[in-house]
């Protein structure tokens, strides 16, 4: 499984409508389109992001390279109930997905990963189009990859 913070999408105050049409920047784009070749050994069935514009479009260049289509998830969204989130996320910890979501969300999800003694080593701070690759054997912790995004911003 692979978590992905949405591609840089310039700043909330600059941005005068409805946060959630908010769209990549240039950088934005370029760490998506980065994003496939990063993920390129890895073994992909399912796109899932948050109803969001930014993280439709930080997977839409994974998706047009792999011929899918990304599904929203609204457990994903900024909104989402994190213990709910983290137990869809258990539930298919070994689904070859990729997620795409929002800051605030890895910031929380981390938190109630700690809690449930899933994660047990430190993580940094994803940055924007930062991913972590995930996995996890048997009853262990999970293991925690981070790729950083490309461009960085």
């Amino acid at each position: 499984m692979i978590l992905v913070r949405h591609a840089h999408a310039g700043t909330k105050a600059s941005w005068h409508r409805d946060d959630g049409l908010r769209p990549l920047s240039r950088c934005g784009h370029a760490q998506a389109v980065s994003l496939v070749v990063a993920l390129a050994g890895d073994r992909v069935d399912t796109l899932w992001a948050s109803p969001t514009v930014r993280c439709q479009q930080s997977l839409a260049p994974l998706a047009r390279a792999r011929g899918m289509r990304v599904q929203d998830a609204g457990l994903l969204a900024k909104d989402t109930q994190v213990d709910r989130l983290l137990q869809w996320l258990l539930d298919h910890e070994q689904a070859p997905w990729v997620l795409c979501t929002h800051g605030e969300v890895f910031a929380a999800l981390l938190v109630a990963g700690r809690s449930a003694g899933v994660i047990t080593t430190e993580v940094r701070v994803t940055e924007k189009g930062g991913a972590w690759r995930v996995t996890r054997d048997f009853d262990r912790p999970v293991h925690l990859e981070y790729l950083p995004p490309s461009p960085r911003h």
